[in-house]
């Protein structure tokens, strides 16, 4: 069998699958890549067990067959070739990889050694690629990375005629995006938060199509599907805690806020939850933080609205950066008390809300 395809090509195409593959595994068969050679098409695929990937890409592909070989090794061969194009002699034992005057051979095991994997060719939905993008990398960021706190740990997908949200939660910061959009499903579901990461990656401008059972979520972009594990559990009822009355609010640029706490956390004391405070009064946000290296403080000025005259209030500073990152212009911080929930909202873009808990500072 033979094929000869364009080195950026294979290069593109052999990296959405590689990433997922683990390089190092208690089983053996899980550091494989698939190869299924047919005329005209080269498919790849790999699973780490919470994510299987296959890749689909056209190529002058001569014989037909299906071997296996260690995807780590495989891709570092890939990404060093030296020519345009490459092409691939696959034997029974070994496959050669020939590129411009470079030449290797690796040696093959049995396709049936890496995982068995089946890839659903019916999809019950489809939604923009790109706004399913934005709204998990909008919220991905606040899902927790304990262990311990299960369900935590993934992204909440909401699924209905007219609606999709993604949400993440760790307890004490909140992200949601909502799109008044119809992918065609009619679901919620929960997938680990590693497991979003692959397919921000993976999706690629138009439509992605998808499809649900109850132990996964199919999604295929561009030549490329994902089964993502879905994670059991219940995720909490989080609108419950988003706060409805606002004593105080500020709005100012999203970038001045984030590079000003940015700047002042440099001396927060980072055994003390990285604690930067916060104090608005007569339309002036002081941001104070202080440590064993000193003292650093910076005034911005801003929109002050509300029943209330000011407000102190202290924050982990990362969570708070966090949470305005995904704002490109203007933003609007609303606070409902000293210790509850404070709610940041992006004007330009009304689907975002972030939700970041003060530290407690009694």
């Amino acid at each position: 069998m033979k094929v000869h395809i364009a080195t950026k090509t294979l290069t593109e195409t052999l990296g959405h699958v590689e990433r997922v593959i683990p390089n190092r595994s208690s089983n053996p068969g899980l550091s494989l890549l698939k190869l299924d050679l047919e005329d005209g098409r080269l498919t790849f695929s790999g699973s780490n067990m919470d994510v299987d990937v296959r890749a689909v890409v056209e190529a002058d592909v001569r014989g037909t067959g299906s071997v296996a070989l260690p995807a780590a090794v495989f891709a570092q061969v890939v990404r060093a070739l030296p020519a345009d194009t490459v092409e691939l002699d696959v034997g029974d034992a070994e496959i050669e990889v020939r590129s411009g005057s470079f030449a290797t051979k690796l040696q093959l095991v049995a396709a049936d050694a890496a995982p068995i994997l089946n890839f659903t060719e019916t999809f019950a939905g489809e939604v923009d690629a790109s706004a399913l993008g934005r709204a998990l990398e909008h919220v991905r960021y606040a899902a927790a990375v304990a262990d311990y706190q299960a369900v935590f740990r993934g992204v909440k997908l909401e699924l209905r005629d007219g609606h999709l949200r993604a949400v993440a939660t760790d307890g004490f910061r909140l992200a949601s995006y909502h799109l008044g959009i119809t992918s065609g499903l009619d679901v919620d579901l929960i997938v680990p938060a590693r497991s979003v990461d692959e397919l921000i990656k993976t999706l690629v401008p138009g439509p992605a199509r998808l499809a649900s059972d109850d132990a996964q979520l199919v999604v295929a972009s561009g030549g490329t599907t994902l089964n993502l594990k879905r994670m059991e559990g219940s995720f909490p009822d989080y609108q419950r805690v988003i706060p409805q009355d606002f004593p105080v609010s500020v709005t100012l640029p999203a970038s001045r806020l984030a590079d000003a706490v940015a700047r002042v956390a440099v001396m927060a004391d980072k055994s003390a939850n990285h604690r930067v405070d916060l104090f608005i009064k007569e339309g002036v946000l002081q941001i104070t933080a202080e440590g064993s290296f000193g003292r650093a403080q910076e005034a911005l000025d801003v929109v002050q609205e509300g029943v209330e005259d000011e407000i102190a209030l202290a924050y982990n500073a990362k969570y708070l950066t966090d949470a305005v990152a995904p704002v490109v212009g203007d933003l609007q911080m609303r606070f409902s008390g000293t210790t509850s929930p404070s709610v940041v909202r992006d004007l330009g873009d009304p689907a975002y809300l972030a939700m970041v808990v003060p530290l407690r500072t009694g």
